[in-house]
């Protein structure tokens, strides 16, 4: 990458989508993001934080902290489940459902904005070599030595 480092671009990448995302939708881009995973998932199924989290690759307390918002925000509702009172789904709210084309339309931008001039084949090379960079995060977060040492080699 011409000495650049990996790790930065994708960094300044992702920075650059987060100002752009917020300031297009006018709200917080994850709160977005929350938002769309559980309209497009309801109602075929449950969503507990825990979706969230695994979907989104957001940290507990982050997501906690969220829907905590977005409850006192009437974006969503969170209902004790009956075979444990710890656990509690998360709903949209009527409101919610309301907004979902305009979410939708805010996503699709995004991507077509993102996308723009690249074409099929360089984007799934982009998704491939994206894949294999998750997995090397996730298996230096799970602290897999052996892996790790590999790659400093």
């Amino acid at each position: 990458m011409d000495g650049k480092q990996c790790a930065g671009s994708v960094l300044g990448l992702a920075n650059q989508i987060k100002r752009v995302f917020d300031t297009t939708t006018g709200r917080c881009g994850t709160r977005v993001r929350i938002l769309n995973f559980v309209l497009v998932s309801y109602p075929d199924r449950e969503i507990y934080q825990k979706d969230i989290e695994e979907e989104l690759n957001i940290r507990s307390a982050s997501v906690s902290t969220l829907l905590k918002k977005m409850e006192a925000q009437d974006f969503i509702r969170r209902e004790k489940v009956s075979c444990d009172d710890r656990l509690k789904k998360i709903l949209p709210t009527s409101h919610t459902v309301e907004m979902k084309e305009q979410v939708e339309r805010h996503i699709a931008l995004l991507e077509k904005r993102l996308t723009a001039g690249i074409g099929a084949e360089e984007l799934k090379i982009f998704r491939d070599v994206l894949g294999k960079m998750q997995e090397n995060m996730e298996l230096t977060e799970k602290g897999n030595v052996r892996r790790q040492k590999w790659i400093q080699q």
